[in-house]
């Protein structure tokens, strides 16, 4: 997508951490007509103190303009996010984080899923994402709705090879870590010492077999029960906590104040 082009964003989470990120520019807010609740009138304020053009249309209007979307009464237009060429990104990676951990999604082709990891990454301490630039969703309005705006905040790089992409991460310094189902470690026995990059598989094929070969080590998710798996954001989310919750262990108390 190009930067002139415009991208929906609907929900109040969504439009607001647009808007107070200003990684995007706004082009339009639209309200639907009402006495806005409390929530969208903060965010109308902080529209107009960035004298961004605000529009009201009537209930009807609105919402057989957006009726495919959870809007909660609000929808914006914003050029597309930006993305870091995967130099920059490691170099942000480094300046946020000594020992920074980023992720590389392979295969993930839904959009509330790659929405949903976002969202756990951005949580949950991770200093970017790497994404192919074939095969996985755009950066929609789909995807910023189902990372409740964390996509705003989390850096972003697309690649054309993830093989390569490995070999320059670990030119890089970093360890190159895949999650799959028969991983050869649990993830809470893994050391999360060293800058990491966790590639995550998408549900049906996993981790490709060339890829999984590139990867350092492989991890896995202990589970009990009958069905015995996770979708890619809920195991994402489990492996971001492990490393994050490490990571807090081994920081002064001081630091963590």
């Amino acid at each position: 997508m190009k930067p002139s082009e415009k991208t929906l964003i609907v929900g109040i989470n969504s439009v607001r951490e647009s808007l107070l990120a200003s990684k995007r520019h706004c082009f339009q807010l639209i309200i639907e007509q009402g006495k806005p609740s409390t929530r969208v009138q903060a965010v109308i304020k902080l529209a107009e103190e960035k004298q961004i053009p605000i529009k009201t249309l009537p209930k009807v209007e609105f919402k057989k303009k957006f009726h495919r979307h959870v809007h909660q009464g609000l929808a914006g237009y914003f050029s597309a996010i930006p993305t870091l060429e995967l130099e920059n990104l490691i170099e942000t990676a480094f300046q946020i984080s000594s020992l920074p951990t980023l992720v590389i999604l392979d295969g993930i082709q839904d959009p509330q899923n790659l929405g949903a990891i976002i969202r756990s990454a951005e949580i949950l301490g991770i200093q970017g994402l790497i994404l192919p630039k074939h095969g996985t969703p755009a950066l929609n309005e789909t995807v910023a709705k189902c990372s409740s705006g964390a996509i705003e905040h989390l850096p972003i790089t697309r690649v054309t090879n993830l093989i390569h992409c490995v070999v320059q991460l670990k030119e890089a310094g970093f360890w190159v870590a895949g999650v799959a189902p028969d991983g050869e470690m649990p993830c809470y026995q893994y050391q999360y010492d060293t800058p990491l990059a966790l590639v995550i598989g998408g549900e049906e094929k996993g981790i490709r077999p060339l890829l999984t070969k590139s990867c350092d080590v492989t991890l896995s998710i202990p589970m009990e029960g009958q069905s015995q798996s996770l979708n890619a954001a809920s195991a994402s989310a489990v492996v971001f906590y492990e490393n994050l919750r490490q990571k807090k262990l081994r920081k002064p108390i001081k630091e963590l104040q």
